[in-house]
């Protein structure tokens, strides 16, 4: 029992660019655990009971604030703060912790003492996207759903981001999943490897580490002894996320830049150029056609003699994805000057390495 209680209170420190890493609960309340006690006056006036390892594993959650006490140091183990906030969409109310989080003195020289809390409770506003984390009646952390993620939000597919300050240390600027309703996930690090892959986990994060908030605390044993499950829960989610993202992209994707010269040789050769481009780098896209933007050419010079250097337009591909979405993508031409006004052959300079989404609709308006 000793040994799983220290293995509980192993998250008691978490850095901001490894969040999860484990230590050992004696060293980390030696770094952090001032000598002095203080409530921070969400309980009342009793003095807080202490308590030994051992008591705490078999009564971990508790609305009493209590001392813990191992060898030397000793740390505040807050009291549930449980409040009955509601909304229409469920994700309001109060959450158990499957771990402990914990808010560390800002230096060894203040006289406050490490606080850890096993509950919060969310405040969470449906038609502003945003929510109050309640961890007591003193701590609090700000979060919201990012405007991306908010068409998904009204799906009941939740991703949110806490803020910067406030509240335990290990929720500053984390990312959470709503897993199912009244279940989230702390930490939902993942990106995007391919279309084939989907999402994996980041920096080799290992599912078995989850730190889950749940309204029930039998969901813990659901999603921590089924690690593969977890992860297939939390990518199916954001492989939904993208899609929405993708969608609402595609519905909002800005009209075609406006065609310019409308010459049909020097069209042709921006056409040719990029394909060539395209087959060079393995697109997965598709050529559709390109256009050019440019109104005239720009003369670039040379600073001294002002003689002309080359002139560059700029031409528009528009392409298509294997999924059947168009994109477009901007690219820079050039002709080198020989003399008496005249200049040389039409060759790739650069892209400009901005791909935006295309609305279907508008997709082949300058072909």
């Amino acid at each position: 029992m000793y040994k799983k209680t220290f293995t509980i209170f192993a998250v008691i420190v978490v850095s901001a660019t490894s969040f999860g890493q484990l230590g050992n609960l004696k060293n980390q309340l030696k770094e952090k655990s001032s000598t002095v006690l203080k409530t921070d006056g969400s309980s009342t006036s009793k003095k807080p009971k202490i308590i030994t390892p051992e008591e705490y594993a078999k009564e971990v959650y508790s609305f009493e604030d209590r001392i813990l006490k191992v060898d030397n140091n000793q740390a505040i183990i807050k009291g549930l703060y449980k409040k009955d906030f509601e909304d229409r969409v469920g994700l309001s109310g109060f959450y158990y912790l499957n771990t402990v989080f914990s808010k560390t003195p800002s230096s060894h020289f203040s006289s406050d003492t490490t606080k850890m809390y096993s509950g919060f409770s969310i405040n969470y506003s449906p038609d502003t996207y945003d929510m109050q984390v309640h961890f007591s009646s003193e701590d609090s952390n700000y979060a919201v759903i990012l405007k991306e993620y908010q068409k998904s939000a009204d799906k009941g597919n939740m991703n949110f981001q806490f803020g910067i300050q406030g509240g335990p240390q290990e929720i500053f600027n984390a990312k959470c999943l709503v897993l199912e309703p009244g279940v989230i996930l702390f930490g939902a690090y993942v990106y995007h490897k391919n279309d084939e892959v989907g999402h994996q986990w980041m920096n080799d994060y290992e599912p078995e580490a989850f730190y889950i908030a749940a309204k029930d605390t039998s969901k813990f044993k659901e999603y921590q002894a089924n690690p593969e499950y977890t992860s297939q829960v939390v990518f199916e989610k954001f492989d939904r996320l993208r899609e929405t993202k993708l969608g609402q992209d595609i519905a909002e994707a800005k009209p075609l830049p406006k065609e310019g010269m409308t010459n049909s040789k020097l069209k042709a050769e921006a056409l040719s150029l990029i394909k060539k481009t395209a087959d060079a780098y393995q697109w997965k896209e598709e050529v559709e056609y390109a256009y050019i933007v440019s109104t005239d050419w720009e003369i670039k010079r040379y600073p001294i003699t002002g003689i002309p250097m080359k002139r560059i337009v700029k031409a528009i591909v528009v392409m298509k994805t294997p999924k059947g979405n168009y994109k477009r993508e901007g690219f820079y031409i050039a002709q080198d000057y020989l003399e008496n006004n005249t200049y040389g052959n039409t060759y790739m300079l650069y892209n400009d390495q901005r791909i935006y989404y295309v609305n279907p609709n508008d997709a082949f308006t300058y072909k």
